[in-house]
């Protein structure tokens, strides 16, 4: 189990103690910030967390917008952090699947999202989250392939672990381990967290840290 040191702890509160500021919405690839920053994404399943997560990372609760309705992310959601020697992008990515909108507004969703992630240089890893309560889909293993085939470092993160049995948390997570196991681009750690008990932001944070430019 990979383990982060204090310093590294320490690093990354730093970094999530900055300022922390939303900075544009895109709906399309030529309307993307022009920052010169290393950028990371948040992806998954409509409603299984992503903006509840940025929200506790960042100790912002309405930093990015959140709704109990699946699919309202819509747009390429850009956040900045910073402080005196470190900055990040955030990326809020809309969820696949549950959107209520019409199937040609799915595709055009799709299209941008995966033209952004295949071509978007800045772009260091794409934190896939997956419910800890939850099985993993056909649209995760589509999208896991899609990462797999262009060579991109993607990061898995179990969201919602606080809704889960303690008892079933470490069969859970080498479940998940033992069905990626043969993946090639996925960073050998799986992250447990929870956003509502804040469990596991100090080692997300200290891992997201590693990518801010100096």
């Amino acid at each position: 189990m990979l383990e982060f040191s204090n310093e590294d702890i320490e690093i990354g509160r730093k970094l999530f103690t900055g300022k922390c500021e939303f900075i544009k919405s895109c709906l399309s690839l030529e309307t993307l910030p022009r920052e010169n920053l290393s950028e990371v994404a948040f992806f998954g399943r409509s409603n299984v967390g992503k903006s509840s997560l940025i929200n506790s990372l960042t100790n912002k609760k309405k930093l990015a917008k959140f709704s109990k309705t699946p699919g309202r992310t819509r747009q390429l959601n850009f956040f900045k952090i910073h402080n005196n020697s470190h900055g990040l992008l955030f990326v809020d990515l809309p969820g696949y699947g549950f959107a209520r909108v019409s199937k040609l507004e799915q595709r055009e969703w799709k299209k941008t999202i995966l033209n952004y992630i295949s071509s978007r240089q800045n772009l260091r890893t794409i934190f896939l989250l997956l419910d800890a309560r939850r099985e993993l889909t056909q649209e995760d293993d589509k999208m896991i392939n899609f990462f797999e085939s262009i060579g991109l470092s993607w990061t898995c993160v179990l969201t919602k672990v606080d809704k889960v049995k303690k008892s079933e948390i470490l069969t859970k997570t080498t479940k998940t381990k033992n069905i990626l196991k043969d993946r090639v681009t996925l960073y050998p750690h799986i992250f447990i967290t929870s956003s509502e008990k804040k469990i596991g932001l100090s080692d997300l944070r200290a891992y997201i840290a590693s990518f801010a430019k100096t």
